[in-house]
């Protein structure tokens, strides 16, 4: 157990450093005195979670306060958000797909990434929790659904109005969950699935950037769900081109259905999902419809819960999206439960990102 203690403290000693090389980057304050709190919390508990805030008011400090009582997190850093709330981040690189960072929570993501922080916290509107999360295979949950919201109306680029939601970001589905369920302050609930409606589409409806089909993909995801007794029913789904009709759509289709589930990506390789940029011209339009977006650009527009997923395969991932309600919320971490296992990212994915910490510099300094 002192080994586990050491390597903890060593793990958030060792993201403070990259974090403050990151400063002006990603990072835009970091807490100097994380350690001291790190090293209180060690005394009384086994574990300590670190958490990045992205920096916006529409965040309530409840909601962190929730978190900070339970002993066993402390504040790591406040992240940049990009400019603008913008669907990317033109100052940042996606490490994975060395493209523009997608989101305006591309920051925060990219600070649980390099294992800096182990849950960040962020806000979307039309993506910009779950897209960052998927464009980097890490989990996400953005919980507008079940209550956890932001506080003062926006309008997207394409003048829709809405509240964001306040999603988390993280490597780990359980720590994501563990931080949502915290800031409600609720307790999970024993669901029976076979009480669930799943909707998706139909096959060769969709057909991805890559030229794969989304319904072909969902195989691994549909068989698990059958096993679980839960009810598949396919739909007609948007082209997702146009949000207000895609909005429309997928609102009649919860009117049958608790839950929606897609494969979405590769997130902004083929296409660059922004719709400052897609105004450009019919091409500008052609190239964001290849960005890999589907769901995560209105997900949080129907008052949804949202999850995120990642599968084995670059800047992609399985979205589960259920209808708005705290126990329709609940049903679908549930059932992500019992699918996220069902991927695995490669080793090195993770040696070298989350576990970078434990690569040894060898300064030239150091080895004479």
């Amino acid at each position: 157990m002192y080994e586990y203690k050491l390597n903890q403290f060593l793990k958030v000693a060792k993201g403070s450093i990259k974090a403050s090389k990151l400063l002006e980057k990603t990072v835009e304050k970091l807490n100097e005195d994380a350690l001291l709190e790190v090293k209180d919390i060690l005394m009384k508990h086994d574990t300590v979670i670190t958490i990045g805030i992205k920096n916006t008011g529409q965040i309530n400090k409840k909601y962190i306060k929730r978190l900070i009582d339970k002993g066993k997190y402390v504040w790591h850093t406040i992240d940049f958000m990009s400019e603008g709330g913008r669907a990317v981040d033109d100052r940042l690189i996606n490490p994975l797909t060395l493209r523009p960072m997608t989101g305006s929570s591309s920051a925060t993501a990219l600070n649980v990434l390099y294992g800096i922080n182990d849950i960040g916290i962020g806000t979307d509107g039309g993506g910009s929790v779950l897209a960052p999360a998927l464009s980097l295979n890490l989990c996400s949950i953005m919980a507008k659904g079940m209550g956890l919201k932001g506080s003062i109306d926006r309008v997207s680029t394409d003048g829709i109005k809405f509240v964001p939601g306040i999603g988390v970001i993280s490597h780990s589905f359980e720590l994501a969950k563990e931080s949502i369920f915290t800031m409600l302050d609720v307790k999970e609930k024993v669901i029976r699935f076979e009480n669930i409606k799943v909707c998706i589409c139909k096959k060769g409806e969709i057909t991805l950037p890559d030229g794969k089909d989304m319904r072909e993909k969902l195989d691994l995801v549909l068989s698990k769900l059958m096993d679980m007794k839960i009810t598949i029913g396919e739909e007609e789904f948007p082209d997702f081109e146009n949000r207000e009709n895609s909005i429309e759509r997928m609102n009649e289709i919860f009117k049958a259905y608790d839950m929606v589930i897609t494969c979405e990506g590769p997130i902004d390789i083929l296409g660059l999902g922004d719709s400052v940029f897609g105004t450009l011209g019919s091409f500008a339009k052609s190239v964001q419809n290849k960005s890999g977006k589907y769901m995560v650009k209105i997900a949080n527009m129907l008052n949804a819960t949202s999850i995120t997923l990642p599968i084995n395969e670059v800047a992609s991932g399985i979205v589960i999206t259920s209808k708005e309600g705290l126990e329709e919320g609940m049903a679908a971490i549930s059932v992500v439960e019992n699918l996220k296992d069902i991927y695995s990212l490669p080793d090195l994915y993770y040696r070298y990102f989350k576990e970078s910490y434990l690569r040894e510099n060898k300064d030239i300094i150091f080895s004479l």
